[in-house]
């Protein structure tokens, strides 16, 4: 996924909690693609060639990865207990730390309709996704999906901010 969509959870949650900065819920959307990186880096997870994508063919890998510590549905669930309790722990308000569970459990969510290899727990078990990335026509949906959900949240964020605005003055 481009990562575009990603954010949308983060402008989507923003109005809940007024008092936290947007970059914060938007590099929590992000945490999953953040870890990739880092793990990459390290070499604890392959990198992932991309050798074609459009909206033809769909994108294509130079080989079949899997990256269970960033994108596995049970790492995922951990990493976002993990920015929950790391919310709470800096916040010390319950429902903003849910909330930060939440967007960075969208991540795997938005990952499960774009990808179709995506570990439930580490290597070697089984993998799942719709794999829409895989041909033209679903690739063409996501992308488009992305760009609807990321324009419907930034709507809604600054219409929650302009409602704020006016209440405050």
């Amino acid at each position: 996924m481009s990562g575009i969509g990603h954010l949308a959870a983060g402008f989507a949650a923003k109005p809940a909690a007024p008092q936290i900065p947007l970059w914060v819920f938007l590099l929590a959307g992000e945490t999953n693609d953040i870890l990739y990186f880092l793990f990459s880096t390290a070499g604890i997870e392959p990198k992932s060639t991309i050798v074609t994508m459009d909206f033809i063919q769909g994108v294509k890998y130079s080989a079949a990865t899997s990256n269970p510590w960033s994108h596995g549905l049970f790492m995922s669930v951990i990493w976002s207990v993990m920015v929950a309790v790391a919310a709470f722990l800096f916040y010390r308000d319950r429902s903003v730390s849910i909330l930060f569970g939440a967007v960075t459990l969208s991540h795997w969510a938005l990952d499960f309709l774009m990808h179709s290899n995506l570990p439930v727990f580490f290597d070697g078990s089984p993998l799942v996704g719709l794999g829409l990335e895989n041909y033209g026509s679903g690739f063409l949906f996501m992308t488009i999906f992305d760009l609807v959900i990321l324009a419907v949240a930034i709507f809604l964020y600054f219409r929650a901010k302009k409602r704020l605005t006016m209440q405050a003055g």
